[in-house]
């Protein structure tokens, strides 16, 4: 199969670390692509950079906040003036708050995780769906999570906030028939994205986690293939599945493995009553 992805522009958000970095490196080594980074510590970009060595000329970077709509307009006009053509476009970046009942989780947080994990999806595809898909092969990818096909105890503004991305992409796909639209689930993953839970590390959530540079290669693998929809990870599918076929006693089932775990970083999901 020819390497249709070769010398083309892509843009990943959330590049600095864990599977959006992955998904750069993969881009990069493997099939030649020239990745323009989104994120926002210079710190982990010039990293990331040395790391790539020789190939460091395939990755360049920019600093802004996903969820600022005016900091994507001028990003976009940025590389019109430029010349540059994106092919792709993959929404990676997000934040994961700490395990937190209903009744706990602030509208700040929830405000917050919102902005990071939706609006930025679709400030971004405002800023650059005319041009990206006007592009041969071009598309725009949704990375969103499990969380979206069944909720968890204790996420809340999370689930909110990737079942507000999976109803948006699946009207975007149904107005964009011909055009690579997709969206990939992503079961748990050994990234960042909990790094407001410092609990979460060596829990019982971290030992099912997925590193995140073998999560990196199956989504790359199913936007080489042009795959629309993708549930990636074992815990991500059998969420799914249960989800299907008891969409109530099903999270339920869940809900009771996860306290049996007596894992901390559910501590605050399963106190007591009040």
């Amino acid at each position: 199969m020819k390497n249709w992805l070769q010398d083309k522009t892509v843009i990943v958000t959330g590049a600095s670390s864990g599977i959006g970095k992955e998904i750069c490196r993969i881009f990069i080594e493997k099939y030649g692509v020239n990745v323009i980074g989104v994120g926002r510590s210079e710190e982990k970009m010039l990293a990331f950079q040395a790391e790539l060595k020789d190939k460091a000329k395939n990755f360049s970077y920019r600093l802004f906040d996903v969820a600022s709509q005016d900091e994507w307009n001028a990003f976009a006009e940025e590389l019109r003036k430029n010349g540059t053509s994106v092919t792709l476009l993959i929404h990676n970046a997000g934040m994961f708050p700490a395990f937190q009942r209903v009744e706990d989780t602030s509208t700040e947080t929830l405000d917050k995780i919102m902005q990071t994990n939706f609006y930025s999806a679709v400030y971004g595809n405002q800023a650059f769906a005319s041009s990206v898909l006007k592009e041969e092969k071009g598309g725009i990818v949704h990375i969103c999570s499990s969380g979206a096909l069944c909720t968890v105890v204790g996420t809340m503004a999370y689930s909110a906030s990737k079942g507000a991305l999976k109803a948006y992409v699946e009207a975007l796909m149904l107005e964009q028939k011909k055009k690579y639209v997709a969206i990939m689930y992503p079961g748990t993953t050994k990234t960042e994205l909990f790094r407001e839970d410092k609990q979460t590390e060596n829990s019982a959530l971290d030992k099912v986690a997925m590193p995140a540079q073998k999560m990196a290669k199956k989504i790359v693998k199913k936007i080489y293939k042009r795959k629309r929809r993708a549930v990636l990870g074992w815990d991500a599918k059998a969420m799914n599945f249960i989800a299907k076929i008891a969409p109530v006693k099903g999270p339920a089932l869940i809900c009771k493995v996860m306290q049996k775990s007596g894992s901390k970083v559910f501590k605050n999901v399963f106190k007591e009553e009040r």
